[in-house]
């Protein structure tokens, strides 16, 4: 029964967690509105704005739900400048929708704008906070390991950059969290098993991590239940009825499996249905192939890595620019195990820890491209570190509790230190804001009348999948390189990044631009064929 001062305490524990919500939004709202450009933000973002566009201008079947990239078309399907595109070239559905249908809504409702395009994921980012937080109380912590537990998470630059993007781990911290209570509770409302049905089908289609962890959290809801119930029965001597599987099943299934069971289907079926409305099964299969493999084969490298190698550059990623600081590398491993020991925190630890591993190093062509794809280890990592705390807290007895309080607000300095180096200095500059540079030299050529003459744009080294120039001025892109000046029309345009000026590309060119800024500059093609 809850007394008046720990209903006190829980108030005022929740009371933190909004204010680290709020924290959270705040720190990312100047980024709003800032230019897409040569960064992941970019490509997502660009991504996700020309498909909701699509969305609205073409209506909901010819843009096949939202899928539609007209005018950016793919790269791997090399389609020659100035040709009509195969409709499977502007089509991208390689990930569950719930991010996508999140932004066509922002954008049908609030416009057409980079902030639109941002506002549901940036939400959704911060309330990955309330979610761990739900899930650390669930499974019994106090609020002292869990607001560090949070700490961390948000300290790390891997959380400020990424989790505003729509492919992070909220989904599954939710569900996870509502789980963790179920397990606890013998006999839930409608509405609780409801809500529970509801966030398994937003989980099955909101990333792949979340799908793949369906198919250990419902196995550890069965173990949970069945635990529960074994107890209760050993309690009570004449209710021991567990003589053969048909009972084990019995003991473990509840209204709540099938409730979660239920919603995992139906959004795996959403899931499976707008990805095949869009994507042949064949594509599919093959992006599958490719990033299981460990050929790198981009503009930017060509190249065939070891394991060894691939560890190592998984190490850089992890130690760049503060996406874990020093102190966090230091204490992974102990956190890890502090999670896997402490029995409250095994069953979640042992999921996102899965799922992270998984995308890691079974999808390796992918993790030695993308940084992003070592952010899950965040969450596992966060919750080993609450049992590592609470750990610490209860070794501190006697006359050393009074430690207890000097450690945790130490603790709290140091998360709030790292995440003031992250999000004023070069983590946000080299991420976020030196990338946008280019975005805002687009912004800059919208109205120049040349650009709107232009047939198609193209770029030079040093950009990747520019979809934000397709979003910005309309047109399809292609790299430009020795191989292919032939091709370009005097029309044209070319992005350029200042620091990677090709050889072709003529001074006078770069010193008449049509849009320039201190990274990137817009100019005309005519100069290359003077």
């Amino acid at each position: 029964m809850l007394t008046r001062g720990s209903l006190a305490r829980l108030r005022s524990g929740w009371t933190v967690v909004v204010l680290i919500c709020v924290g959270v939004l705040a720190l990312w709202s100047p980024d709003l509105d800032l230019p897409l450009g040569n960064s992941d933000d970019g490509r997502i973002f660009g991504r996700a704005g020309i498909q909701a566009r699509n969305f609205w201008e073409l209506g909901p079947l010819d843009s096949r739900l939202g899928a539609s990239t007209d005018p950016f078309i793919r790269a791997e399907f090399d389609v020659p400048p100035r040709t009509e595109p195969p409709p499977e070239a502007v089509t991208y559905a390689h990930h569950p929708p719930l991010k996508q249908f999140l932004t066509i809504v922002a954008v049908g409702a609030l416009g057409d704008s980079p902030p639109a395009v941002r506002i549901t994921d940036f939400l959704l980012g911060a309330a990955t906070v309330a979610f761990m937080a739900a899930l650390l109380r669930a499974v019994g912590f106090t609020w002292g390991p869990t607001l560090i537990a949070l700490g961390v998470m948000v300290s790390t630059g891997f959380f400020y950059v990424y989790a505003r993007m729509g492919i992070s781990f909220s989904m599954l911290l939710a569900l996870m969290a509502a789980i963790a209570w179920l397990r606890q509770v013998d006999r839930p409302s409608r509405w609780a098993l409801a809500g529970a049905g509801a966030l398994a089908a937003l989980t099955a289609m909101h990333s792949w991590i979340a799908v793949a962890s369906l198919g250990l959290l419902l196995p550890w809801l069965f173990i949970g239940t069945l635990r529960r119930r074994r107890s209760t029965a050993v309690a009570d001597v004449g209710k021991l009825p567990v003589t053969g599987l048909a009972d084990w099943v019995r003991l473990g299934w509840s209204p709540a499996l099938t409730a979660i069971a239920a919603g995992a289907l139906v959004g795996g079926l959403a899931t499976a249905g707008w990805l095949l409305n869009a994507t042949d099964i064949s594509e599919l299969s093959e992006r599958v192939a490719f990033r299981t493999g460990n050929d790198v084969s981009t503009a930017a490298e060509q190249a065939q890595f070891s394991f060894g190698e691939f560890l190592q550059r998984q190490w850089t990623f992890a130690s760049h620019e503060l996406l874990t600081a020093w102190w966090l590398r230091l204490l992974f491993f102990p956190a890890l195990v502090a999670g896997l020991v402490d029995r409250r925190t095994r069953g979640p630890v042992v999921v996102t820890l899965a799922v992270a591993m998984s995308l890691t190093f079974a999808l390796q062509q992918g993790a030695w491209i993308h940084r992003l794809w070592n952010f899950p280890w965040v969450a596992p990592t966060s919750i080993g570190f609450a049992a590592l705390a609470d750990a610490i807290r209860r070794v501190l007895r006697g006359r050393a509790a009074k430690l207890r309080a000097p450690l945790g607000a130490a603790a709290a300095a140091v998360t709030l230190v790292t995440l003031a180096f992250v999000a004023t200095g070069s983590t946000r500059d080299f991420y976020l804001g030196r990338p946008a540079d280019a975005g805002a030299v687009l912004e800059q050529a919208q109205d120049e009348p040349r650009v709107a003459e232009a047939e198609l744009v193209w770029f030079t080294s040093g950009i990747w999948t520019p979809r934000w120039i397709s979003y910005y001025l309309d047109r399809p892109v292609w790299m430009l390189d020795e191989t292919n000046l032939s091709e370009v029309a005097a029309a044209d345009v070319i992005l350029v990044r200042n620091d990677r000026v090709p050889d072709f590309v003529p001074a006078i060119a770069m010193a008449a631009p049509l849009a320039a800024g201190e990274e990137y500059t817009l100019i005309s093609a005519a100069a290359l064929l003077e």
